[in-house]
């Protein structure tokens, strides 16, 4: 069992119902999976593309969900069981697939390329495990500029935080040139690879109560432990305050843009 007060679950609780889920959708969406797959969700953090998968009446032959994360997967695993959904759940790193060649035929991976430390190596080695004619879908978080609320909760933490805090807000958005996506791919030996601006329109029916989790939920999560619990309540008003027309003054509702990245093998 996973630990009630770690990333992981925070992750899930907060962020994945107001964002992952609706990617996930999307991404299925786009990506149409047909009967008797074997499919990969490459940097599956807590499963919601698994889960959304086998929940929506597709049939795979087999899934395949690997993350990094040790505590991702543990929270994945727990769901996963509750929902009666069966995967194969490998902790493993992206350049190195422990995976056979030429296995998988759909990969969906979303928002987790940009953490890639070696993204050229975890693409090729996506290459090999692919079988011919395999087809992938990611999506990559877009730049600050046009994400009102990433860019929020960066200028509230480097202002009440630190810029190391505001940072880490700033990773989730630091793959966001499509001309380098396209040659990443491209360079890996994808074919027919596209880029495309995508925006979800989002919401939260709490902005204070998302801000407060959201913070918590993501890698700046212990960046606001130093804090006291004043100043992460002012933390958490310039978050919102920064949110301008996207924050009612009770409920938030935000676009969020991504790169979708399609190709085949």
């Amino acid at each position: 069992m996973s630990n009630p007060s770690s990333f992981a679950d925070r992750y899930d609780t907060v962020l994945v119902p107001v964002i992952f889920q609706p990617w996930a959708q999307e991404m299925l969406a786009r990506t149409r999976p047909h009967d008797g797959l074997r499919i990969l969700d490459l940097g599956c953090g807590t499963g919601i593309i698994t889960c959304s998968l086998t929940t929506s009446g597709a049939r795979p032959a087999h899934i395949t969900a690997l993350d990094h994360n040790a505590d991702m997967l543990a929270v994945a695993r727990t769901k996963a069981e509750a929902l009666g959904v069966v995967a194969d759940w490998r902790q493993a790193d992206a350049a190195a697939l422990p995976l056979d060649d030429a296995s998988i035929d759909l990969t969906i991976c979303q928002q987790a390329l940009q953490f890639f430390p070696d993204k050229p190596a975890a693409l090729s080695e996506l290459h090999r495990v692919m079988a011919p004619g395999g087809r992938v879908a990611f999506c990559v978080q877009r730049e600050l500029a046009v994400n009102p609320m990433l860019n929020a909760q960066a200028t509230a933490l480097d202002r009440h935080v630190g810029r190391e805090a505001g940072d880490a807000v700033r990773a989730i958005c630091s793959l966001h040139d499509p001309a380098l996506l396209y040659d990443l791919f491209a360079g890996a030996g994808f074919e027919d690879v596209t880029v495309e601006s995508v925006s979800l329109a989002l919401s939260h029916p709490d902005g204070r109560a998302f801000a407060e989790g959201a913070m918590g939920g993501m890698h700046t999560g212990d960046k606001l432990s130093p804090i006291t619990d004043e100043d992460r309540q002012r933390c958490f008003d310039d978050f919102l305050a920064e949110l301008g027309a996207c924050f009612d003054g009770r409920a938030i509702a935000f676009p969020h843009v991504s790169h979708v990245i399609t190709a085949r093998v």
